[in-house]
């Protein structure tokens, strides 16, 4: 019964959600025509597009009666694409006050054990 009843319990739960979330989205209102631009300028394609294709693109989509945009001067960020390269790790903290003094040293006994041997053999 308990079962039954959390089950009921989660049903209806989420059929309130869902209205909630219905009339939420029918009171939002569209974005104005205006704004169109600046979702153009947010994708890939613009991004890798030369000064004349963005050009293009952002006149568009610009509402009825609003200037046509003759020159677009991409700011740098938008010049290139970030670096494929990955960047070495740089440690942004500085350690010389550290209380322990890192060693590096094989812990395990084991192991040091399997390390000296290795070292040991004679070469050929």
């Amino acid at each position: 019964m308990t079962v039954n009843a959390l089950s009921v319990g989660m049903v209806l739960l989420g059929i309130v959600l869902f209205v909630v979330t219905f009339r939420f989205w029918q009171s939002a209102g569209e974005d104005p025509e205006v704004l169109a631009p600046l979702e153009v300028m947010g994708d890939r394609k613009f991004a890798r597009a030369d000064d004349d294709t963005r050009v293009q693109l952002l006149n568009t989509v610009r509402p009825e009666g609003a200037e046509k945009v003759d020159h677009f001067e991409a700011p740098p960020i938008l010049d290139h694409e970030p670096p494929e390269q990955e960047r070495p790790f740089r440690d942004p903290f500085d350690h010389a006050d550290d209380a322990v003094d890192v060693v590096p040293a094989i812990i395990d006994p084991l192991l040091h054990q399997q390390h000296d041997s290795t070292h040991d053999s004679p070469e050929d």
